[in-house]
């Protein structure tokens, strides 16, 4: 899904649950409801996306060093989780042309690697 697409629905989703055309003040039912949305919201997000303490983010030189593999075997891991859209992907802006390294985000490269062993292991 869109992330701006998601961002609409959960402001529309909130306006309707306060009501917000019934009334031009917050009442206190309207403020639980909201607190209640905002728990439940941020409690969506972090179990969908847990911070970790550890390194977010690499290049595909650490791909390399975190799974023992060569550069080509970890380049084509990356094109693949790329181009099923399984990864996220970061380009800092450098050089003359803006374009930078490429970063790859570590966790969803574990949770499509971990998807994948639960697949096969069905089998």
């Amino acid at each position: 899904m869109n992330t701006n697409t998601a961002n609409i629905d959960e402001e529309q989703a909130l306006a309707r649950l306060l009501a917000l055309d019934s009334s031009p003040v917050a009442t206190p039912a309207m403020l639980v409801s909201m607190a209640q949305w905002l728990h439940a919201t941020l409690k969506r997000e972090i179990t969908e996306r847990p911070v970790n303490d550890g390194q977010q983010w690499g290049r595909i030189s650490d791909i390399m060093r975190i799974y023992g593999v060569s550069k080509s075997q970890a380049h084509n891991w990356m094109v693949r989780l790329r181009a099923e859209r399984r990864v996220r992907v970061q380009n800092p802006i450098s050089g003359l042309n803006g374009k930078g390294d490429t970063f790859f985000c570590l966790a969803d490269v574990q949770k499509a690697f971990e998807e994948n062993a639960n697949r096969i292991s069905k089998k």
